[in-house]
């Protein structure tokens, strides 16, 4: 009986349990995913863990497994709580309320595959929960994909309006979202004068104001009643005023619906870009024209492609932009005119440093913004380690935000410990109306003895921080030293006037001589078509004329005009239209791996001094800072003419 008893009393008890369990299941929900399920090998992926949950939960901080096929860049966290209207059990009307608490990892893949991640644990309320496991494909190309129904766009995250998809093909849900064609807030949206045109082109921004330097985005949309069968972009923006980032230029028409005072349009983004303006007072969005070969929607035969078409051609209206300077009161010393929310984080790559070996110090900054303006001051190391050399490196995202991310290269004298001290810059925030600093926290490192201290001592000598302490110091010469002659042939009769004639005239034919040899060394002269390397060569003599000047501006365009028409003769194609970084990426591949940093690295100095506030520009009216970028680009760039074999192309 006892034990009939106690099987009763354990099975009520397991019972329990699992309705208890089954009902704190339905309160609590734990989901990982990443915003993308497949990414090209040069993009970075966002795995986000969201926890959702009715009550007033522990959450602690998730911890993430192995990851040796990822690196993780930055982390941050975001909470919301949202209250909606349900029908109870009992058909009551009740307030439902959900807490959310997402955890976000940007991660960059370390190589190609399929790539997975073991199931993430969380502790809540005391108690693990696992969530499943993930998988990414990384492969050349992967980007390019359409993504599956519901997945976030890169950046986005997870939970948010745009982000859930199933709302998409709803268009009562459609037209709630976007607000019935209101204006965005803060911005403009054009809007269709008569509904009979067969096209127009929509420009919408999100602001009409913004300070010096402040992200604007624009968005150009195609909006149709009938169907498109041909387009073609006669002119896109020009957006003279502003420094301009691509996030998305069209390669196909991808329609969506929408409806405007009642009329279903059909429409389609043709480009959307990140506008930063240079200089305050009121600057211009210019138009977007294209030409248009639409079938009318009232066409019978429209829907199957086969009705009457007819061509048009249609602008957007401009759009003028109010731009606010930046106040001067409260501005620090550091400022290099960077203006947006970023965040900033720092790591040691070597896990193990040694003495005098070099180990990367990796200092990034990111968020919504142009982090190509962001400057760090020198660094005060501690005694004992010294800056062998600094790099950096910018990105702007396809989906809005951007990077810079810099790399100093340290070098530890001695072992034992070291503590870096924080690291960061000034940065003005448009949404606060102030200036912020962001900083990176001190750094502990932990440096062990080198193998060959005595060898290694001498092997980084000489870098960006050392190269003028040892250029005055000249070694002697080795070996038997050459005689100096101290007589000199003095003539003892004077000349006759045949000599005398005969002298000139010697004189001035070897001065003709000379003079034809430069011309055929420059110029190219009795050669046919000059060399890459000679144009080259009077391209780079015009730049340095505007830097002897102090003429940032100048440098700049001149500059990133230098850079295309090289890339552009090294290529063989102009179809890229002067993109830069398309051409570079055509470019054989030991162009890249040896030309390509110090190329990029020289395009976005260059756009800087040619596109940035004055601000961001003020150090670099130096003759002598602007004449050594010169010279060092002029150098890389004769590199790349020697190993593309362009100078043979072109004789």
């Amino acid at each position: 009986m006892r034990r009939l008893l106690s099987i009763f009393i354990a099975g009520t008890l397991a019972v329990a349990a699992s309705y208890s369990s089954a009902q704190e299941d339905t309160r609590l929900k734990v989901t990982a995913r990443f915003d993308r399920t497949a990414i090209d090998p040069v993009e970075t992926v966002t795995l986000s863990l969201t926890v959702e949950s009715e009550e007033n939960v522990d959450i602690q901080s998730p911890t993430l497994p192995p990851i040796g096929d990822f690196e993780v860049l930055s982390q941050w966290q975001s909470s919301s709580t949202q209250a909606s209207l349900v029908t109870s059990p009992q058909g009551r009307p009740q307030f439902k309320t959900v807490r959310k608490k997402v955890f976000n990892w940007q991660l960059s893949p370390k190589r190609l595959g399929d790539l997975t991640i073991a199931p993430i644990e969380v502790v809540i309320d005391g108690r693990n929960h696992r969530t499943q496991a993930l998988s990414l494909e990384v492969a050349s190309g992967a980007g390019n994909r359409p993504q599956p129904r519901g997945q976030a766009r890169p950046g986005q995250g997870f939970g948010s309006e745009e982000g859930d998809g199933g709302e998409e093909d709803d268009l009562f849900a459609q037209l709630l979202k976007r607000g019935m064609g209101q204006v965005p807030r803060g911005g403009t949206r054009t809007m269709p004068v008569n509904p009979k045109e067969a096209f127009f082109i929509q420009v919408e921004t999100d602001k009409t104001e913004a300070f010096v330097g402040e992200q604007i985005t624009v968005s150009f949309y195609l909006y149709t009643t009938g169907v498109i069968r041909d387009l073609d972009t006669l002119k896109y923006p020009s957006l003279k005023g502003f420094w301009k980032e691509d996030i998305e230029i069209a390669t196909h028409l991808n329609f969506q619906q929408e409806v405007i005072d009642g009329v279903a349009y059909k429409k389609a983004l043709l480009a959307s870009f990140a506008l930063f303006p240079i200089k305050e007072g009121t600057s211009v969005i210019d138009s977007y024209q294209a030409k248009c070969t639409v079938i009318p929607g009232n066409d019978p035969f429209g829907a199957l492609g086969m009705g009457r078409a007819f061509t048009f051609t249609k602008a957007s209206q401009p759009v003028k932009i109010t731009v606010k300077p930046i106040p001067n009161e409260g501005r620090p010393a550091d400022y290099s005119g960077a203006v947006g929310d970023f965040q900033v984080t720092a790591r040691v790559e070597d896990a193990n440093p040694k003495t005098n070996q070099p180990f990367p110090l990796k200092i990034r900054f990111e968020g919504r913004g142009n982090a190509k303006l962001i400057d760090i001051p020198a660094v005060q190391l501690p005694d004992g380690l010294e800056l062998y050399d600094k790099q950096q490196e910018a990105k702007f995202f396809g989906w809005g935000t951007s990077f810079k991310e810099f790399t100093l290269l340290l070098i530890p004298r001695r072992a034992g410990e070291f503590v870096i001290p924080a690291i960061g810059a000034s940065m003005f925030d448009p949404q606060a109306k102030k200036y912020v600093s962001r900083a990176t926290e001190p750094l502990r490192v932990i440096v062990g003895e080198g193998a060959n201290q005595a060898g290694s001592s001498q092997s980084f000598t000489g870098g960006a921080e050392n190269s003028g302490a040892g250029a005055s110091t000249a070694a002697k010469p080795s070996g038997p030293v050459a005689p100096v002659f101290k007589d000199v042939f003095v003539p003892t009769e004077r000349w006759t006037l045949s000599q005398a004639v005969a002298a000139t005239i010697g004189t001035h034919a070897m001065a003709l001589l000379v003079l034809l040899f430069v011309a055929y060394r420059e110029l190219g002269w009795g050669q046919g078509k000059p060399r890459l390397s000679r144009l080259i060569r009077l391209r780079v003599r015009d730049i340095e004329t505007s830097a002897k000047k102090g003429d940032a501006r100048s440098v700049g365009i001149q500059g990133v005009n230098l850079l295309a028409f090289t890339l552009e003769e090294v290529v063989g194609d102009r179809v890229f239209e002067r993109e830069i970084r398309k051409l570079l990426a055509a470019t054989p591949p030991t162009i890249r791996k040896e030309c390509g940093p110090a190329l990029e690295e020289a395009y976005t100095t260059f756009e800087l001094l040619a596109f940035a506030p004055d601000a961001a520009v003020a150090d670099w009216k130096n003759a002598e800072k602007l004449r050594a970028l010169v010279q060092k680009t002029a150098k890389t760039l004769g590199r790349m003419v020697a190993l593309s074999g362009s100078d043979e192309r072109s004789t």
